[in-house]
């Protein structure tokens, strides 16, 4: 009895475990009102039918009364029910009551399914590869991290394995415990102590297909395209992911920006400093007072909360359903971000005001005034830059003269040089490398953030002001009215490009990434027979690649945490697959060892029964078997007994007439036929090996 009630517990804690990370993903905050109705159906699995129904029926409704009206009258339980029924008859969705008896049924089920198998190691493989399951598929799809989490099902689930091997054998020696603590010691140190490599994709099932093999500095691991917030360690290749973020419709194809960076270390981009503050607009003053400007709406409906808010322009508003909601804004860094997590929106509108230039307006050669202090910003660069960058910067715009005109000579500096878009054989700067310098003069591939940094940095060593922008492109369009365009915003559209300060205008975006054209970034005014033609300043380009080409390399949309190129250390060629064949190999043998046996056993002695020698070899066998099953035949117990016990156990009637054989053979007298002996001794060899 105690055995089962500690397996029960055991199921029912590993049971549990599917919940915590279906609480972070719902509006649900503790696991505790859950626990009478995932633990008593496990717990009482063993008793009486009735008193096993009646237990689960009152678990369940202690759990509604605790998660549905904790505090209130009883009775106010069915009202509640009641409720949630008739908003399903009118088709409505249902709420809290259904899925809380969702969860309840599923547990009845498992507890029901333990009472009928109990002890079967296939129902504890089931129930464990379920559980860990699905917190790898919460890990993987959705903003829930079950790094830290996992561990506690799997040590559960070996326990379990260790509690069902116990209740399958009538007794057990003490190699079984010690070597349960072991293997269970054994994992949890390797998960808690092992060295760390940071997995450079973390939303995808097939990540762990690729990168395995890399040649110099060329190749490292393999991203997944998306936007992500650490930009200390760029470079690297990555490969496309289609999956939405959002979709706008706008009055036009837009630049989504989220936020900019301003220090470039050699290797990537940090933000110098950060100061939020509570605001109901983000206003930048990314622009001149002589620039005009029009208010442009957006209508936003994201497949799933950001922690940012993608915006365009200047003086932006964000309103849910016609309400204007305060946002924390960081003018640093012009990122627009909610108070708390809590205050994420799917569905909102923003206002903004949308720059259009002029050509008169850009050609300005006026002083910079800006601050001191934002000149150091917006000129820094690392005392590790190479002299040949700063050459090659004066030498792009040696023949310009405005500023305008300089910025313009580096923008189109990498088009005209015949620098290529790539995102498969994209290099990772070695220790002492500058991540520009490769780009610039060894490799001359890349994708945005190549290009994107290169023309901020070129840019800053000519005396412009610039900083690096990271946002999304406009997305795959889908014409809903005339003047409001449908847009789907997805990973591959995420993407970065460059700002630069001239004096009149203000910050002006440039797309130096080639073949990519930049619609969207601003508009400028043609007054053209006294009438305005707004038209595209940047260059045009024979295909359409802002959907067809993927944008920037990134890991999570979601996690603040996540890096750009989580670990973008150059890999080593190592042998890879045998390893992981051996692995596999070693697991395989050992998870099926049992059928493995049983089958070289029956197998080996199929044309050995026919000989006096080969039966004795094989009821031998049986019995050194049967002793690591428990049944010691020298504890002073004859054959017969020992047969007549293992029989009993194992509900068979063969052990008992191979003993009667075996006996006859060594003392004489009739034996069985071979056929005979073969058929019992596959049935017995069978249960003992199951």
């Amino acid at each position: 009895m105690m055995r089962r009630l500690i397996w029960n517990l055991l199921a029912g804690l590993l049971f549990a475990s599917f919940m915590p990370p279906l609480l972070e993903l719902t509006t649900f905050e503790s696991v505790i009102p859950f626990l009478p109705l995932l633990l008593t159906p496990l717990l009482l699995s063993h008793v009486r039918r009735s008193w096993f129904l009646l237990g689960s029926l009152l678990a369940l409704l202690v759990s509604f009364y605790l998660i549905l009206i904790p505090g209130e009258a009883p009775w106010n339980l069915f009202r509640e029910i009641a409720g949630d029924i008739n908003r399903v008859i009118n088709g409505e969705l249902p709420g809290r009551p259904a899925f809380a008896f969702s969860i309840g049924l599923i547990s009845f089920l498992i507890g029901y399914l333990a009472r009928r198998t109990f002890p079967n190691r296939g129902f504890v493989f089931g129930l464990a590869l379920g559980v860990i399951g699905f917190i790898a598929y919460c890990d993987t799809w959705t903003d829930y991290s079950g790094e830290q989490f996992i561990i506690y099902p799997i040590v559960l689930a070996l326990f379990l394995l260790y509690a069902t091997e116990v209740s399958e054998r009538p007794m057990a020696s003490y190699v079984r415990p010690f070597s349960a603590l072991l293997i269970i010691g054994a994992t949890v140190v390797a998960a808690v102590q092992s060295p760390v490599i940071t997995a450079t994709w973390q939303d995808s099932w097939y990540d762990w297909t690729d990168g395995f093999e890399s040649e110099g500095t060329s190749s490292s691991q393999i991203q997944k395209v998306g936007y992500g917030n650490n930009d200390e360690q760029l470079g690297g290749p990555f490969q496309m992911d289609d999956r939405e973020v959002f979709q706008v419709e706008s009055e036009g194809s837009r630049y989504w920006r989220v936020e900019t960076k301003d220090v470039y270390t050699g290797k990537g981009w940090v933000l110098s400093k950060s100061e939020p503050e509570i605001d109901s607009r983000g206003f930048f003053s990314h622009f001149g007072d002589d620039v005009k400007k029009r208010e442009e709406r957006a209508t936003f409906e994201l497949s799933r909360e950001l922690p940012f808010v993608p915006y365009n322009g200047d003086n932006v508003r964000l309103s849910v359903d016609k309400q204007r909601q305060n946002l924390l804004i960081d003018p640093e860094n012009q990122k627009v971000s909610y108070l708390d997590d809590a205050e994420r929106q799917q569905n909102y509108q923003i206002q903004y005001t949308y720059p259009l230039f002029t050509e008169e307006l850009l050609q300005t050669d006026e002083p910079i005034t800006l601050s001191e202090m934002e000149q150091d910003r917006y000129l820094q660069l690392p005392d590790t830059l190479p002299n040949r960058v700063r050459d090659l910067a004066e030498e792009i715009v040696a023949d310009e003269d405005s500023p305008w005109d300089k910025a313009k000579a580096i923008e189109s500096y990498f088009e005209q040089e015949n620098f290529e878009y790539n995102t498969e054989e994209v290099a990772v700067p070695e220790e002492n490398q500058d991540y520009v310098d490769q780009f610039l003069f060894e490799t001359k591939l890349g994708y945005c953030d190549n290009f994107s940094t290169s023309a901020t940095v070129l840019l800053r060593a000519v005396g412009l002001p610039a900083r690096w922008v990271k946002g999304f492109t406009g997305g795959e369009s889908d014409v809903i009215g005339a003047a409001v365009t449908s847009y789907t915003v997805r990973n591959k559209n995420a993407h970065s490009w460059v700002e630069v300060y001239i004096e009149g205008p203000g910050w002006v975006p440039l797309e130096p990434t080639v073949s990519f054209d930049g619609a969207g970034q601003y508009t400028i005014d043609q007054e053209t027979n006294n009438e305005t033609e707004q038209a595209n300043p940047q260059r045009d380009t024979e295909t359409d690649t802002e959907t067809a080409t993927p944008e920037r390399p990134q890991e999570n949309l979601l996690d603040e945490e996540q890096t750009t190129t989580a670990a973008q250390t150059e890999q080593q060629s190592f042998p890879i697959w045998p390893v992981v064949g051996v692995i596999v190999g070693l697991v395989f043998l050992y998870l099926f060892r049992k059928p493995l046996t049983r089958t070289a056993a029956i197998l080996f002695f199929r044309n050995q029964l026919h000989r006096p020698e080969g039966f004795k070899r094989m009821y031998r066998f049986l019995l050194r078997r049967l002793d690591k099953q428990g049944f010691h035949y020298k504890d002073g117990r004859t054959l017969t007994e020992l047969a007549h016990e293992v029989d009993g156990y194992y509900e068979t009637y063969a052990m008992r007439p191979l003993t009667d054989a075996y006996e006859r053979m060594v003392y004489g007298g009739e034996s069985l036929s071979v056929d005979k002996k073969r058929e019992y001794f596959e049935n017995i060899i069978r249960r003992i090996e199951g």
